[in-house]
């Protein structure tokens, strides 16, 4: 490249530095998504902001939804995942899930889990709390106080496998917030809710347990990550993710087991066609001039290492954080200057990197580019995320 085309460079960079620095594009009124029969329905994204929400604190019956909780719980206890386990057979009603432990069963705590949280076995759930806490109650009492440090405030456990029972409810609010602890904080519940089926032994012989999950199937990008199914109505906690946009979801009363489904996907095929990819910046835009090593009074050209692209969601500004490496100490070419983060209130939106790629054998030994460069929401082309 010649210096002339250098030069060039740094002059087309100032002034998009310097002339796009534009407000925000206003926020616009969405539409709701169109639910056919939940009675309670929540979204948010991963860093936890509300996208929409239908009676979001109504507390009603979380059916096996409970299970993940008792997953949590047993995770904490540290219990060893290849001890073998003792059976009790509860007395369960008729129509209850049931893995099929026997009392003969020598299974792995590990394949109680799994049997639990992949077939929503209630054998399996009601097990997991003996072997470690000696009783269900013991181990409920834990749930109840897991559930009140994760704020869930609408929320009360009398039993760790989910069945209909005075005093055991949650609210949509509480299981998204629930689901995105599991996710985020216990890999073996992610890779578990996320499995098709499961081989156990149970009642003496080997048997495999189909997911509950059917939407793993069918929808794009889904994590998991737990059914559930009472008499008054069927539930799905579920989540999602697409590029760097990841959604949590939460319905309740549902009528059908089609339903919890179809209004799941409802909800997250609404959240992302009102996501935006926006472009905030090109690789190879120069975004700063500093000290260059290898010459007196050089410059190197600090330009972006690649596309800066943002998901954004039509409700604020976007703001960004950059950290300097090494902003005053002399660099090198190919070495990293900087990383940004673009930010949507306390939504992470995307991010890049700036890398020496040139440098100036004579410059000003003023650094003119004092500002990032970064184009505004307003000013951003705009294409869908899904």
């Amino acid at each position: 490249m010649s210096r002339f085309q250098k030069f060039a460079r740094l002059a087309l960079a100032v002034l998009v530095a310097f002339g796009c620095l534009f407000p925000a594009c206003p926020a616009r009124a969405l539409d709701d998504p169109q639910l056919t029969e939940a009675k309670a329905a929540f979204i948010c994204d991963q860093a936890g902001n509300e996208l929409w929400s239908l009676n979001p604190d109504e507390e009603m019956a979380m059916a096996s939804v409970t299970k993940v909780m008792t997953a949590i719980v047993a995770l904490d206890s540290g219990f060893d995942m290849d001890k073998r386990c003792t059976i009790t057979k509860p007395t369960f009603q008729e129509d209850a899930q049931m893995a099929g432990f026997e009392a003969t069963d020598k299974p792995t705590f590990s394949d109680l889990m799994m049997a639990m949280l992949v077939f929503s076995g209630n054998d399996a759930a009601y097990n997991v709390a003996t072997n470690v806490s000696g009783s269900e109650k013991a181990f409920v009492e834990k749930m109840n106080e897991k559930a009140k440090e994760l704020g869930m405030n609408h929320t009360h456990f009398m039993n760790t496998h989910g069945l209909e029972e005075d005093g055991h409810y949650s609210c949509v609010r509480d299981l998204v917030t629930m689901g995105r602890y599991a996710l985020q904080h216990y890999p073996f519940i992610a890779k578990a809710v996320q499995t098709r089926s499961v081989e156990v032994v149970a009642g003496g012989q080997a048997v495999e347990l189909e997911s509950t999950d059917d939407l793993m199937e069918t929808y794009e990008g889904l994590l998991g990550i737990k059914t559930g199914t009472v008499e008054s109505g069927t539930t799905f906690l579920g989540a999602s993710k697409r590029g760097n946009i990841a959604l949590f979801t939460s319905v309740l009363g549902c009528e059908t087991d089609e339903g919890r489904f179809s209004d799941t996907a409802a909800l997250m095929d609404w959240a992302y066609e009102n996501f935006s990819g926006k472009t905030f910046g090109r690789e190879g835009w120069v975004v700063r001039v500093a000290p260059y090593a290898l010459g007196f009074n050089a410059r190197a050209m600090v330009s972006l290492g690649a596309d800066q692209h943002a998901s954004t969601w039509p409700d604020g500004e976007v703001t960004f954080r950059r950290v300097c490496i090494a902003p005053d100490v002399a660099l090198d070419l190919n070495e990293p200057y900087s990383c940004v983060w673009w930010r949507q209130g306390g939504r992470f939106s995307g991010g890049s990197k700036s890398t020496v790629d040139s440098a100036l054998t004579q410059s000003p030994s003023v650094n003119i580019l004092s500002r990032p460069l970064f184009v505004s929401a307003a000013n951003a082309p705009s294409e869908k995320t899904n």
